[in-house]
């Protein structure tokens, strides 16, 4: 038997429990993409752009739950893993390698976004030399927000003028969420609700699929960067500007102090 036709081994960290409630959410994000961005045309690049950011930004959002679980066991939490940085011009940014771990090849990640990347375009027929270095891109992008300009993708050969991940996010991340946490229809036998921390996996499998629904509008190439480039400015992305009043971030004694809205305000109650 081929390696194309064998069937699929390993298992998403939300199955089997909830395999249908997976694939009702990426069916439905799917839609609402396309429903607001046509994937044909002048639009699939900031179809891609969009679908990168929601990617970058559920990194962050479940890097963040997992800081703030272990806000009183810093001990358990290496040097470098979420950092809040401001910029020269002073907007905040976030970073570390828990965020990149979910876009990147970091460990304790089976499903990084990289991973998907890569596999939709190499079967859209990029060569393995052809792939950008996404490291050092993450690099260029935390480099270009530490001296102010963050938030614009790189103009590039065969690149339209894209809508900033930022303006995207705004846009589409309240009804991401919803979606993500919506109940199962009627007619569905319920299951449990997807953990927060695999949400960067469902939005990577969406990304990924978006990239072969697009590949007659542009080259592999262009759409494997999109995507990359769109998570990685969405991750570091202050988390006020798509999310507003969920986070409550700041630098401590013990490192950087979160807290989330909704579980605050339980504990003041």
């Amino acid at each position: 038997m081929s390696s194309a036709s064998a069937p699929r081994q390993e298992r998403y960290p939300w199955e089997p429990e909830s395999t249908n409630r997976a694939n009702l959410a990426a069916a439905a994000l799917r839609q609402m993409l396309t429903q607001k961005i046509p994937a044909s045309g002048m639009h699939a690049q900031t179809l891609l752009a969009a679908a990168g950011a929601l990617v970058g930004f559920a990194a962050q959002n479940a890097a963040l739950e997992q800081g703030e679980l272990l806000t009183t066991r810093r001990d358990l939490v290496a040097p470098e893993s979420l950092m809040l940085r401001k910029t020269a011009d002073g907007r905040r940014v976030l970073a570390g390698r828990w965020i990149n771990a979910a876009l990147l090849l970091g460990y304790g990640h089976g499903f990084p976004l990289q991973r998907f990347v890569v596999q939709a375009a190499a079967a859209a027929g990029l060569s393995r030399t052809e792939f950008a270095d996404y490291w050092e891109l993450e690099r260029q992008v935390a480099k270009a927000a530490a001296d102010g300009e963050f938030g614009e993708l790189r103009e590039d050969e065969g690149r339209q003028t894209l809508a900033k991940p930022q303006d995207l996010l705004r846009v589409f991340w309240p009804t991401t969420r919803k979606i993500l946490r919506a109940p199962m229809p009627l007619e569905v036998r319920d299951e449990p609700m997807l953990n927060e921390a695999h949400w960067p996996i469902l939005l990577s499998m969406v990304a990924a699929k978006l990239m072969t629904q697009t590949a007659p509008e542009m080259g592999p190439r262009i759409a494997a960067n999109l995507v990359m480039e769109g998570a990685i400015v969405g991750s570091k992305v202050d988390p006020e500007l798509a999310d507003p009043g969920r986070w409550t971030l700041a630098p401590g004694p013990r490192g950087l102090q979160i807290a989330r809205d909704d579980r605050k305000r339980r504990v003041v109650a």
